[in-house]
Order: C-alpha cells, then sequence, then structure tokens
C-alpha cells in the first residue's frame, strides 16, 4: 500500500477529527472512504455526461425503438427471476 502526505485547511482537519470520533474510525480508514467515492462519483459522473452527449444525439424514433426493446428485455428477465416459462 502506498503512502502519502497532505496539508489539510484546519477546518477541514477538524472536521475530520470530529468525523473519527464521531463513526470510530482511523483517519486513514476515512480518507481512504472518501476518496473511494470521490473517484467513483466523478467516473460515474463521466459516464453520465457519455450517456446524455449519445442520448441527445438521438432522434425521437431511435428513443422509442430503445425504449421498446428494452421493455421486452427487462420483462423477460422479470419472467426469468420469477422462473415462468
Amino acid at each position: 500500500m502506498e503512502t502519502i502526505s497532505i496539508r489539510l485547511p484546519d477546518d477541514l482537519a477538524r472536521r475530520l477529527r470530529k468525523e473519527m470520533q464521531c463513526c470510530e474510525q482511523s483517519r486513514s480508514e476515512l480518507i481512504r472512504d472518501a476518496l473511494t467515492y470521490y473517484l467513483h462519483e466523478r467516473e460515474r459522473q463521466r459516464v453520465l455526461a457519455a450517456f446524455a452527449r449519445e442520448a441527445s444525439e438521438l432522434d425521437l424514433q431511435e428513443i422509442e425503438t430503445l425504449a421498446s426493446d428494452f421493455a421486452a428485455v427487462e420483462q423477460e428477465a422479470l419472467d426469468q427471476a420469477e422462473d415462468k416459462p
């Protein structure tokens, strides 16, 4: 595991100490959790932005076709989950 060193503004350090006491987690654990969440959220935002760009290029007919296809696949998955033939 890699070790890093960072400087925190006083207010952020104070908030971190408060959270450590509240959750009974170490500083390293809280920072790892926060960084993991932050990076996951950034990746999710990039994916959503790419999806929105792609969707903006579709015309209404394409959207209706995709929705119809999705509904059929979703129903099939639900039927399989409920063990329906």
